[in-house]
């Protein structure tokens, strides 16, 4: 996933927002404005399918300032966006808390919910109210002769619904999955909340293979996307579970008593029953056992040099000791007496 986050395209910056566009976000314009060229000669369906692409640009960049919004004024701190079809693909910078992430997850749908009620609401009021019942099926864009400002109207309820729809969904990596995540947190714990999620939306990945299966005779070109989208959902699903025993492994390991010496942690390490590590797990590996060799030669020394410092102490009492002496002591006799209690 940190791979496909760097192919993207620099925007500039936004209201103090450093804004990106994802590589999957241009491939979807190029082959939408390809295959429109290839279907109408005549550049009608060119212009329908460009004034889609901009109404999903500009959908999609108000869902994320939503989030942007949302974090900041919990107290976050928002540096880079970057969009791709569904939304962003870079969570803000939060401190790890359920309720701020509930309210920053479920801001970014909320904005398209609204943009997608005013716009059904000035259709409304131009006598247009049916048509607006034919824009809640996701499965159908609108169709119309030549853009018009009704058309655009359409196309703002439609797009806008259809983000509204596809990110509340119970799943990683999309906003439903981190609501649903953060009330689970508040009443179970983060462990048991990641857990869940994942369950839930590998359910949910299932479930849109079903409906992409089902939509076929019926909704050809939207039956792809609903495929993929499953597998989207179904690998962040487990990479979520596999970086929450990442990050508890991680933890465990140097949030370790050392004290315990040396011996029960290479145990720990070296546990059966492990399955084959992957790259991400040989480099937590290998960050686990540089920062074992920095600890221990760092004991190593502070022993060598204690023996200086408690010469010095025997000869010339404590008044002769500098502020680093005095802590090497400390700090030494903090350690054995950790190892007389382990």
């Amino acid at each position: 996933m940190r791979d496909l986050l760097g192919w993207n395209l620099s925007l500039g910056r936004w209201g103090g927002v450093h804004v990106r566009i994802h590589v999957f976000f241009i491939l979807l314009a190029i082959v939408a404005l390809w295959l429109a060229v290839v279907k109408d000669t005549s550049g009608e369906l060119l212009a329908d399918a460009a004034v889609c692409l901009t109404v999903l640009f500009a959908s999609v960049l108000a869902h994320e300032f939503g989030h942007c919004f949302a974090a900041r004024r919990m107290g976050g701190r928002v540096d880079q966006v970057i969009l791709w079809p569904l939304g962003g693909l870079v969570p803000v910078n939060l401190s790890h808390q359920p309720h701020e992430e509930l309210v920053t997850a479920a801001a970014g749908p909320l904005v398209n919910l609204v943009l997608c009620t005013l716009a059904a609401l000035v259709l409304f009021v131009a006598g247009l109210g049916q048509d607006v019942l034919t824009l809640l099926n996701p499965l159908e864009a609108p169709s119309a002769d030549g853009v018009t400002w009704i058309y655009c109207l359409q196309l703002i309820v439609w797009v806008n619904w259809l983000l509204t729809l596809v990110n509340f969904l119970p799943a990683y990596p999309l906003d439903g999955g981190r609501v649903l995540r953060s009330l689970v947190w508040q009443k179970k714990g983060y462990r048991t909340a990641v857990v869940f999620v994942s369950l839930v939306a590998k359910a949910t990945a299932i479930a849109t293979w079903g409906a992409a299966w089902l939509i076929h005779s019926h909704y050809a070109y939207a039956s792809l996307p609903l495929a993929l989208l499953g597998v989207l959902l179904f690998f962040s699903a487990k990479q979520e579970t596999d970086r929450l025993q990442d990050r508890e492994s991680d933890e465990g390991v140097f949030g370790y008593d050392f004290s315990q010496g040396y011996t029960s942690l290479e145990k720990n390490l070296d546990a059966p029953g492990r399955r084959a590590p992957g790259l991400v797990r040989q480099w937590l590996d290998n960050r686990r056992e540089a920062r074992r060799l920095r600890q221990q030669k760092t004991e190593e020394d502070d022993e060598r040099r204690v023996d200086e410092v408690l010469a010095r102490l025997h000869q010339f009492g404590r008044d002769a000791l500098s502020d680093e002496d005095k802590a090497l002591l400390d700090r030494v006799s903090a350690r054995y007496r950790n190892r007389q209690r382990g």
